[in-house]
């Protein structure tokens, strides 16, 4: 029988990971799991309370070997076949919450991995709750964790608090890239790595877990060890950043969430919409979430994003703007422009341009900081 191992790296968090664990014991199928947790030199206790638990298999290092090549560790240590599934140690999960995951990601081959919605995260992974209580989130859970195949999405990237994927993938990709060591953007690596060699992402918005955040560089007990903590993590998550940026060679707003998408309306849900600078298609997902009937597609100027971006919506690469009608089909409904369209050369010719390839009605979207202009063609 295929199990999940579930692989956790520990640093100075002992409560969570306690918390973490016992949710897991609490709240996942029996026999269909192991638990691995890789201890990075932990000085708070950690390792003496899990060296008492039975059903966890611990790798103690004697240094902080970082999150990426701690993950790395856990999963060389998982029994072999098995679903491998990286959770963040400060996670509480909930009723039927790894049912549901391994439901997503055997629903099809080229699916290669999984995640979840939490209450704390970037990405668009986060939803709003308003439980204050462990029995209040368990409650929420309940009512909220129903398998649901209308509710899982195709995704660019996946946030690594929760990352369940097929042992093939692990086979054929091996591990984290460990140049991200402690970490931060491993998580976005890996996603692009898998989406590259040919599997889909899926985001499983039926599914919910909590996720207190970056546990590890927190420590509230005292306010100049923790505004210290935050100023590292601040640079660590920078000069990743560079590194996946120069590494994958997209641009840096491939991950940011472009709020000019909500301009359109209720009544544009089932409209032929085309975005352009979208990027590997997060705006693309987001909108095929809210409104699973628009037509979606988009534009790039950029051949990596092309080559990169989800292949679940037409996307075509344009090499300047000079040239952007080639890329459009005529008798469009919506276009919007995404970003700061004040850097676009010969910007009223193209503009001109795209007005042209819009239905007779059509609307074109374009901004510069936060103004929206709507364009209807007359």
């Amino acid at each position: 029988m295929r199990k999940t191992s579930i692989i956790i790296v520990s640093y100075n968090t002992q409560e969570y990971t306690r918390l973490c664990i016992e949710s897991i014991r609490a709240y996942t199928s029996k026999k269909k799991y192991e638990i691995i947790v890789v201890d990075n030199a932990s000085e708070d206790g950690s390792v003496d309370w899990l060296r008492q638990q039975k059903d966890v298999k611990l790798l103690e290092n004697r240094e902080n070997v970082g999150f990426p090549a701690g993950c790395n560790q856990g999963m060389q240590a998982a029994t072999f076949g098995n679903d491998l599934l990286l959770l963040n140690s400060d996670t509480i999960v909930t009723p039927r919450w790894l049912d549901n995951l391994h439901r997503a990601l055997y629903s099809a081959d080229k699916v290669g991995a999984v995640s979840c919605v939490t209450n704390n995260c970037s990405n668009q992974q986060a939803i709003d709750v308003s439980y204050q209580t462990m029995e209040d989130l368990i409650a929420f859970s309940e009512d909220y964790n129903h398998s649901d195949t209308q509710k899982w999405y195709t995704w660019p990237t996946l946030v690594g608090f929760c990352f369940l994927l097929k042992y093939e993938v692990y086979e054929k990709l091996g591990g984290l890239d460990e140049r991200y060591s402690p970490g931060n953007y491993e998580d976005d690596d890996y996603s692009f790595a898998i989406r590259q060699a040919g599997w889909r992402l899926l985001l499983c918005t039926d599914t919910f877990i909590h996720h207190y955040g970056s546990a590890s560089f927190k420590d509230e007990s005292d306010p100049e060890k923790a505004r210290v903590k935050q100023e590292l993590f601040a640079g660590i998550l920078q000069e990743n950043k560079e590194k996946f940026l120069n590494k994958w060679q997209v641009k840096y707003d491939y991950k940011v969430f472009h709020g000019m998408t909500g301009v359109l309306q209720s009544e544009d849900a089932k409209k032929q919409v085309l975005l352009i600078r979208c990027s590997v298609g997060l705006d693309l997902c987001y909108l095929h979430r809210k409104y699973p009937q628009m037509r979606l597609s988009g534009i790039v100027f950029n051949e990596t994003e092309a080559r990169l971006a989800v292949r679940d919506f037409p996307i075509r690469y344009v090499s300047d703007w000079e040239k952007i009608t080639a890329g459009i089909p005529a008798r469009q409904d919506i276009i919007l422009i995404l970003g700061d369209s004040l850097d676009i050369p010969n910007r009223e010719a193209v503009l001109a341009k795209l007005r042209h390839r819009l239905h007779s009605k059509g609307k074109l979207f374009y901004g510069e900081g936060r103004c929206v202009f709507c364009e209807k063609r007359e």
